[in-house]
């Protein structure tokens, strides 16, 4: 009984659903409908500001009004599952891919993967970076034959459009946003350094380098398919600046 009751109230709180649960419900004044539809309002209303914290730069494209009408649909289609609302909107890119009033704006759904990763890199397990001196102690014929293990909050995105550049133009200090190149992609990777995401845009050979590594390829095959790329890939200091992004944790011969 109690239980029904409270999946009742769930309906009401997240579809407006008042139906089943009416005939429970007595007013001394006012229509029971509206008053059951004051839970929903609340309820929504909350879960739009929980979506506006994790996607600031999707709410600032599409204008408050546009982000409110998207994530009242998602709010329907996509209720939360778990008691921490601070995951909650994972789906929202996808969602996005869908939703037919943003489909002139293309790149909103790689914007929003881009902010999610965000997150993720945010509340990723904790492992201390790679201490670069340990490198030193390897046998220079060794070196290609190490394996890399890659932080749990790095994520590498690769989009058709400029998501770095978007994000990066869509700040808050920023009072206009200027001309932005829509017709190249970008690809980098997003991660977190002394409790700080961070995130950078990287070239097609790096951004192979580290998938190869991140696959469990060594060093020197992981090189090797970024050399591939066409460009005139410098190991030396990709590495090095990797090893300063933290990217590392450890390694392995």
């Amino acid at each position: 009984m109690l239980h029904d009751l409270q999946r009742e109230f769930s309906d009401v709180a997240l579809t407006n659903s008042v139906a089943a649960l009416l005939p429970q419900v007595t007013a001394s004044r006012g229509s029971r409908k509206r008053r059951l539809g004051v839970y929903h309002a609340n309820t929504v209303n909350s879960l739009t500001d929980v979506l506006s914290a994790a996607y600031p730069v999707v709410q600032r494209i599409v204008g408050d009004r546009f982000f409110n009408g998207l994530a009242k649909e998602f709010i329907e289609m996509h209720p939360p599952r778990q008691p921490t609302l601070f995951r909650y909107g994972g789906a929202l890119a996808d969602f996005l891919g869908g939703f037919v009033p943003a489909k002139d704006l293309p790149y909103l759904v790689d914007v929003a993967r881009l902010e999610w990763a965000r997150i993720d890199a945010y509340f990723a397990a904790d492992r201390t970076p790679l201490d670069p001196q340990r490198l030193a102690d390897v046998p220079p014929e060794q070196i290609g034959d190490l394996k890399f293990i890659v932080q749990p909050a790095h994520q590498l995105l690769e989009s058709a459009f400029p998501i770095f550049t978007i994000w990066a133009m869509n700040q808050p200090n920023l009072d206009s946003v200027p001309e932005i190149n829509f017709t190249h992609g970008e690809c980098g990777f997003v991660s977190r350094l002394d409790n700080i995401v961070i995130q950078r845009a990287l070239s097609i050979d790096t951004l192979t380098w580290l998938g190869a590594l991140a696959e469990g390829k060594s060093l020197g095959a992981a090189t090797e398919l970024a050399m591939g790329c066409g460009a005139a890939f410098d190991l030396q200091n990709t590495l090095r600046q990797q090893l300063a992004d933290g990217t590392f944790s450890d390694f392995h011969v």
